[in-house]
């Protein structure tokens, strides 16, 4: 081979390294269920890169949280399949039901055809643009405490959310210079925090039962991120995630696409 056909391929493979990568954070949890009688212990990921965000934990489900196009693709590994989710997802969904609710009135006699519709509202009020039926749940109360630790090296002051004075949770909370991350990870957690936001509004219209807070938004008010994370249950600990590591390192654009082969699957089950 001569030098010059050498030169081209050294560029070529450069340029392809290059555009394939792109420098990021691999932030791993801990995972321990107390609920199972071995508390076994299982190991989440979150690999963040470019506006990317890509939850696994469990082998059968990956989450990839996608900034600029502001949605959330859930993958299934089971049955080979995925599903989108973005801000247009809720309406979508309502009208979907509609279109449902509707087929199923058209094969009712007319005779029964009030009676059937008035059971439809009842169940789902939201449907029909009532508010009267609608089940509030108590709103989470998240306190600040005196209380402070240091996890994994990470030193963290304690939050506790009650629900009708019920300890539910409790978080050891590192502030993000403690943590020396990346603006990449914060910026990529609050843009989730919007987005949940967003969904979760949209859902609790068309639900008959009152969506408690997004669990994210905690964080703007905890101005940092949870070392540890306990969930209670009976006034014992039930689920307990701890932060293991965040390292920095080059990830392929391919983690953030979808495997080969894999269909794309429709809000209602289609």
């Amino acid at each position: 081979m001569s030098r010059l056909p050498r030169i081209l391929s050294s560029i070529l493979l450069i340029t392809f390294c290059t555009t394939s990568l792109q420098a990021g954070e691999i932030i791993e949890f801990i995972n321990k269920d107390f609920r199972k009688s071995s508390a076994t212990e299982e190991t989440m990921q979150f690999l963040l890169s470019d506006g990317f965000m890509k939850m696994s934990g469990d082998k059968n489900t990956d989450m990839i949280f996608n900034y600029a196009e502001q949605n959330m693709t859930i993958i299934s590994h089971e049955d080979k399949s995925y599903m989108v989710f973005d801000q247009n997802t809720g309406s979508s969904i309502k009208n979907e039901m509609e279109k449902m609710m509707e087929q199923a009135l058209a094969n009712v006699p007319p005779e029964q055809r009030a009676m059937v519709e008035n059971m439809m509202k009842q169940r789902m009020p939201q449907m029909a643009g009532s508010q009267a039926s609608k089940i509030e749940i108590p709103k989470t109360d998240f306190r600040k405490t005196n209380r402070d630790d240091t996890i994994n090296g990470y030193d963290c002051v304690y939050y506790e959310a009650y629900k009708n004075d019920q300890k539910e949770s409790e978080y050891c909370v590192a502030s993000w210079s403690e943590l020396d991350a990346s603006d990449n990870v914060q910026k990529s957690f609050a843009n989730m925090v919007k987005f949940m936001e967003s969904f979760l509004e949209q859902i609790s219209q068309m639900s008959p039962v009152q969506v408690d807070s997004n669990p994210f938004s905690f964080m703007e008010e905890m101005n940092g991120f949870p070392v540890i994370t306990r969930q209670y249950s009976k006034g014992k600990i039930a689920e307990e995630t701890t932060l293991s590591s965040i390292t920095e390192k080059d990830i392929p654009n391919s983690v953030f696409q979808m495997p080969q082969g894999y269909k794309k699957q429709g809000l209602m089950g289609q």
